[in-house]
């Protein structure tokens, strides 16, 4: 019994710790002439960095031979038709993701901090977060106002999670200016 516990704590600890991580779909958008199993092998290898620049490395090392298919036909009037211009959309994209952890985590010690949720509402909450992210490859505007649909249904509270969310959004731009400037992130 106790291995089946063990067991059960380990996958859930390891689904919860990949929840936040990069998805395919997210590199392919900023990569879109490269090869699909190459973008998903850059994808992998980012997702193992444990920094921002290790991971930025990777992505510097990966472009200059992958950043476009032998077979692939750009279109000029893309942006991202252009290597620099995609490598430095990729590299402003970890910034971003990095960013979005260290906002994610600040919203869920404030709620636990401030007593606004359980320990339990609120690694509840972190989870449909991600869970929300990955539904939407990543993209921020589509993650928070699923997350936002979702959480609003389950935690019924004054002020509203909505309003309370808001409020430590601001102190969070208040205190980490640049990290709040990144999860403007746009393709």
């Amino acid at each position: 019994m106790t291995r089946v516990i063990s067991l059960f704590l380990l996958c859930s600890l390891s689904a919860y710790v990949a929840s936040d991580q990069i998805v395919v779909g997210a590199l392919q958008k900023i990569f879109p002439y490269a090869a699909a199993a190459k973008v998903k092998t850059l994808t992998t290898n980012v997702n193992k960095q444990t920094t921002i620049a290790k991971a930025k490395t990777a992505v510097k090392n990966w472009v200059p031979k992958n950043w476009k298919a032998a077979n692939a036909k750009p279109d000029a009037k893309n942006q991202l038709s252009k290597q620099a211009y995609a490598q430095n959309k990729a590299l402003t994209f970890i910034d971003y993701r990095y960013s979005l952890k260290k906002y994610i985590n600040y919203l869920y010690n404030q709620a636990i901090s401030t007593k606004y949720l359980t320990k339990a509402e609120a690694n509840n909450m972190k989870t449909m977060f991600w869970a929300a992210d990955t539904k939407a490859n990543n993209n921020y505007t589509v993650t928070c106002q699923t997350f936002m649909m979702e959480a609003m249904q389950k935690i019924k509270k004054t002020p509203t999670i909505q309003d309370s969310v808001t409020d430590l959004t601001g102190k969070f731009a208040k205190a980490n200016a640049k990290d709040y400037a990144n999860l403007q992130w746009t393709l």
